[in-house]
């Protein structure tokens, strides 16, 4: 079943219409735009593998995302990869993961070109089209209430986080390891309100996000790729190295940035590696400039051509959590983390996914990303940084509050 919306379709706009419904979400997926609501099934934590690896029924939808899982990996779910130590405690956030599969979805192009796409006709299908027809308008918009923003990490306790990681990095333990802050602030707006701002703020995200879940809302104006596939490749695109606006240059000299980069792709190369044919995994693009409202970054393309016996659930287990979040060693990095920092990372620095019915995948890595617990007038907001043995613990505390921009901006608050 296919249903033309026209041309001129604003995402957001559907995403307002169909807040009502159970469950609305917004992902990206391979270039398009997915809004859709009403799953039909829902998998948590473990048995998301299980989910995923579950042969699909072919039907002849227009687009795969009909019939789809779409949800969040949080950095808890790592548990159910590797052998890890308990998470922080992290009050009022979401579950280890979740994701559901939706029969009816929105399609949008980013030439603005809409349709709804279903596998059948059903009720799915007739209340995502009565709520596009019936349901017109944008996401609200608030005055920035000014909120003062507490960090898990204030001031000093992050330099020492951060020294406690070099300490680590000298003895051997480890080559890098990313530490994190978790910011909470005042919010009686709502999420989407929330998402309004916090993307109007970011500026463009390649990997824009919005999930309501039972616990809250995850909203994301992420501009990382953890992994995406086809089916027959899988590419991921890590970032790694942050400088202020139009700084890039000084960035790609850095020794130490580079240094910082390298590490990551190279464990991204290992990571693919395990899921490759031989001789299968490349480097296509590396260091190149990622440009942000308000950062530059450099990014790198890492692509693996795919064994026949490799499906989804492989290539998201392969390399979740992304290495570009964690440091390296992967599995030591997760574990520093969890003696350092004092709070759960919630559903930042996990993945948002959405996969379709012919095996073709998009993940984001949950960057810029907020969370706005249910029932609670507040929300949350991660960043951080990756140490290395270069790094300066102020310079890192200064680079973790540069990546909060756009959730100050949104809220109307200041660094300290």
């Amino acid at each position: 079943m296919v249903v033309s919306l026209g041309t001129g379709v604003c995402p957001n706009h559907l995403l307002a219409a169909v807040l009502h419904l159970d469950s609305p979400v917004l992902v990206r997926h391979l270039g398009r735009t997915i809004v859709a609501a009403c799953p039909d099934e829902v998998a948590t934590g473990a048995s998301i593998w299980d989910a995923l690896r579950r042969p699909q029924a072919p039907i002849a939808a227009a687009d795969p995302m009909a019939g789809g899982w779409m949800g969040l990996l949080a950095d808890r779910l790592a548990g159910t990869v590797e052998l890890l130590p308990g998470s922080p405690p992290d009050d009022a956030g979401p579950p280890a993961g979740v994701i559901a599969r939706y029969p009816a979805v929105f399609v949008v192009d980013d030439d603005g070109n809409g349709m709804l796409v279903a596998e059948r006709p059903g009720p799915e299908a007739d209340a995502l089209l009565d709520a596009a027809h019936s349901r017109t308008g944008a996401l609200p918009r608030v005055a920035p209430p000014c909120s003062d923003v507490r960090s898990s990490l204030p001031g000093a306790m992050y330099e020492a986080a951060v020294q406690h990681a070099r300490d680590l990095i000298r003895a051997g333990d480890v080559y890098q390891v990313n530490v994190v802050q978790r910011l909470d602030a005042e919010w009686t707006a709502g999420p989407a309100a929330l998402a309004r701002a916090l993307w109007a703020a970011a500026g463009p995200a390649a990997h824009r996000a919005y999930l309501d879940l039972p616990e809250g809302t995850v909203i994301s104006a992420s501009p990382e790729r953890m992994v995406a596939s086809d089916g027959r490749t899988a590419w991921s695109e890590p970032i790694k190295g942050t400088a202020a606006p139009g700084d890039f240059l000084a960035l790609a000299a850095s020794v130490k940035d580079r240094a910082e980069h390298v590490m990551i792709v190279d464990l991204v190369r290992n990571d693919l590696g395990r899921i490759a044919r031989p001789g299968g995994v490349s480097v296509p693009g590396l260091m190149g400039p990622l440009v942000t409202a308000y950062a530059d970054h450099m990014v790198s393309r890492v692509s693996a051509v795919l064994r026949d016996d490799i499906g989804p659930a492989e290539v998201l287990r392969a390399v979740f959590p992304a290495g570009s979040v964690t440091g390296a060693p992967k599995v030591r990095a997760l574990e520093v983390i969890r003696e350092i920092e004092p709070v759960g990372r919630g559903p930042a620095f996990g993945s948002v996914v959405a996969v379709g019915t012919d095996g073709s995948l998009d993940a984001s890595v949950t960057i810029r990303t907020a969370w706005v617990p249910r029932g609670v007038p507040r929300a949350q907001y991660w960043s951080g940084g990756a140490v290395v043995w270069d790094s300066h613990p102020v310079a890192e505390r200064e680079e973790a509050w540069r990546k909060a921009s756009p959730f100050l901006t949104a809220i109307g608050a200041t660094a300290p």
